[in-house]
């Protein structure tokens, strides 16, 4: 086996995929942990609003109402 003349090439190639996965592996775990840092950090600022969204949601539509009847 390794008295084949391209064995180094065969060798060097596989080197270079493993490189070349291991750092497309590396860089999506990094953007998965910094976009997961990043919601956590994003749903931490958000205040819960509770019945508010609703109450605004019946607000909003009686305005449009009032609007289409004028």
């Amino acid at each position: 086996m390794s008295h084949d003349p391209h064995f180094g090439s065969v060798i060097a190639a596989y080197a270079f995929a493993l490189v070349i996965v291991g750092g497309m592996m590396w860089t999506i775990l990094a953007d998965y942990f910094r976009l997961k840092h990043a919601l956590s950090l994003l749903s931490a600022q958000e205040k819960p609003r509770g019945g508010d969204f609703q109450e605004r949601k019946g607000r909003d539509q009686r305005e449009l109402d009032m609007d289409t009847l004028e």
